[in-house]
């Protein structure tokens, strides 16, 4: 993996949680974060969105098909909530947009185990967040919003533990006790997948790369022009089969097979 690569990572994923921050932030209690900041950010963003899916769209052999399969991406981009005041949801969807830009925070996401993993830490979180606010709500002034709750737990459940909020109450303490119990293991299973994936994302080649390389090795560079051609469509056949759907990947394969067989019968 390229440091250029890595480097485009870190800028998206710097860019969502910054993003996260200023949509989800209470401009109350930030001075300097004004509706006005919030429009220029949102539309850089679109701007930004609007070259990559150009620049997609251009590269896309089926260019309808490429349409249809990121409408998503369309969606995102219409500025709504600066037309509409009411529709300021819209800018999650940029969030969502965002991730998708990184192929590496996207493949997380799309991960089946850790999907399960982000379903599981979310219930405990809500549910652990929500009942110790009302048990400590009226015998705690520490707990005075469900955001402090929900920071307590999240705390809590890491196993870092500020000491800043505590509970005071029975309940609270057996919800924090269960927390503790159970972030040991779950934090633990997260970052380990975490690790993983990362670990696999910049450090192994993909199939494609892969197979160009052995391709490169196999067909030897020489100024034949018989040997040249080969290799060039080799690699083109390389990349388009990279492209395919998983519908069209299975139908080459049965096509393949099907003519394995009729050439073992000759």
């Amino acid at each position: 993996m390229s440091f250029w690569r890595f480097l485009y990572e870190m800028i998206i994923l710097l860019a969502v949680i910054t993003y996260a921050i200023l949509i989800f932030a209470d401009p109350a209690d930030h001075p300097y974060l004004t509706e006005a900041l919030i429009k220029r950010v949102d539309l850089g963003l679109i701007l930004f969105f609007g070259t990559e899916y150009l620049i997609r769209l251009y590269l896309a052999r089926d260019k309808q098909k490429f349409v249809r399969e990121n409408w998503f991406d369309i969606i995102a981009m219409i500025p709504f909530d600066l037309l509409f005041p009411l529709a300021r949801l819209m800018r999650v969807l940029r969030v969502v947009r965002l991730l998708k830009a990184s192929p590496l925070l996207w493949n997380v996401l799309k991960s089946n185990q850790m999907r399960k993993i982000f379903a599981f830490l979310a219930v405990i979180l809500l549910w652990s967040a929500s009942a110790v606010y009302l048990l400590e709500q009226g015998n705690n002034d520490s707990f005075q919003t469900w955001g402090d709750a929900l920071w307590w737990s999240i705390v809590t459940t890491t196993t870092v533990g500020y000491g800043d909020i505590s509970p005071v109450t029975e309940g609270g303490r057996i919800i924090a006790a269960f927390l503790m119990i159970s972030g040991i293991g779950l934090i633990g299973t997260f970052t380990a997948n975490l690790a993983n994936h990362w670990m696999t994302f910049f450090e192994t080649p993909t199939d494609e790369e892969s197979l160009l390389k052995m391709i490169e090795e196999e067909l030897p560079h020489e100024d034949d022009r018989l040997q040249q051609q080969m290799k060039h469509h080799a690699m083109q056949w390389v990349h388009h089969i990279g492209e395919l759907s998983d519908a069209e990947y299975r139908t080459l394969l049965r096509t393949l097979e099907m003519l394995r067989d009729y050439e073992s019968r000759k």
